[in-house]
């Protein structure tokens, strides 16, 4: 089993739980996003697409619970990342 190195400080630990924080999340939005687009008027997503996508969403998830965030402010992230800035 490998070990992980220990944090140095609280910063260290905090950058550490956010990248395990967002890779869990990431791989149950994978999941949650194929079966959102069997539900709508949409095909369906595969696997790689899911995971593609999902990371951004959970960015966005981010920003919007920030506390100078919001839906307003992750729409924006998405518009930015998009590069629809209109």
């Amino acid at each position: 089993m490998d070990e992980q190195p220990s944090p140095k400080d609280t910063r260290e630990f905090m950058a550490m739980w956010n990248s395990a924080t967002a890779d869990h999340l990431t791989h149950r939005l994978t999941g949650v996003l194929q079966d959102l687009s069997r539900k709508v008027a949409v095909p369906p997503l595969t696997e790689p697409q899911a995971l593609g996508i999902a990371p951004v969403l959970v960015r966005a998830f981010q920003v919007a619970a920030s506390p100078e965030g919001g839906v307003h402010a992750a729409i924006q992230f998405l518009a930015e990342y998009g590069g629809n800035t209109g």
